[in-house]
C-alpha cells in the first residue's frame, strides 16, 4: 500500500472533521417575503465569495413558503468565526431580525461517518 496514499486520506479526512455548518432556521413575515429574498439574494452572493466558505444556500420547507433555512459551510471554526464577525453577516443577521417573525441559530461541526457509523 502507498504511505502518501495514507497521508493523503487522512489530511481529506481531518480537513472534513473541521468543516463548519450553521443553520438558521427562519419564519418570515408574509408581507416582508419579497424583499427578504432581494436582501439574502444580494448577501448570499458576497457570503459566497468570502474566504472559507464552501457553500451558502436557502431552502424552502414543502408545504410553508414562509418557513426558510439557510445553510452555510465553513472550511473551519476559524473561517466561520471570521464570518460571523463581518460585514456581511452583520446585514443578514439584522435583515432576519426584521423580516422575519422568529428566528433560531444553531451552529454544528460536522464528524465524518465511518463504515457507517459516526466519529
Amino acid at each position: 500500500m502507498d504511505p502518501n496514499m495514507d497521508k493523503s486520506r487522512s489530511t481529506s479526512d481531518a480537513r472534513r472533521r473541521e468543516l463548519m455548518v450553521s443553520n438558521t432556521e427562519i419564519t418570515v413575515q408574509p408581507e416582508h417575503r419579497k424583499e427578504f429574498f432581494q436582501t439574502v439574494s444580494a448577501i448570499s452572493n458576497k457570503i459566497r465569495g468570502e474566504k472559507g466558505c464552501v457553500s451558502f444556500r436557502l431552502f424552502e420547507e414543502a408545504g410553508n413558503e414562509n418557513s426558510l433555512m439557510l445553510v452555510g459551510e465553513w472550511d473551519n471554526k476559524a473561517y466561520w468565526e471570521l464570518h460571523s464577525a463581518g460585514e456581511n453577516f452583520a446585514i443578514l443577521h439584522g435583515s432576519v431580525q426584521v423580516l422575519s417573525i422568529r428566528s433560531k441559530i444553531g451552529h454544528k461541526l460536522l464528524s465524518v461517518l465511518e463504515d457507517g457509523e459516526g466519529s
